[in-house]
């Protein structure tokens, strides 16, 4: 079973904060949330977003099997 965490960086370039999620859904899920949220905060003027994947002790950037990442998945469940 594969780990997953989201990763968030609001005005960069400050430090990442981690999510860790169970599925890529439920990653692209917490990624509009994090960007409704700041939507309305007047104190993040920009943010940067992805989610990774725990594979062979490391972890990566995640793509599905038609090499898009998670910015497509979270445009489709917006």
């Amino acid at each position: 079973m594969n780990k997953y965490r989201v990763w968030y960086i609001a005005n960069p370039p400050s430090t990442p904060k981690h999510y860790d999620v169970a599925t890529p859904e439920e990653g692209a899920d917490k990624i509009n949330q994090l960007a409704m949220r700041d939507l309305k905060s007047k104190n993040v003027f920009s943010n940067a977003m992805g989610l990774e994947v725990f594979e062979d002790g490391d972890w990566s950037e995640w793509y599905d099997e038609n090499g898009d990442d998670i910015d497509a998945l979270a445009d489709s469940r917006w």
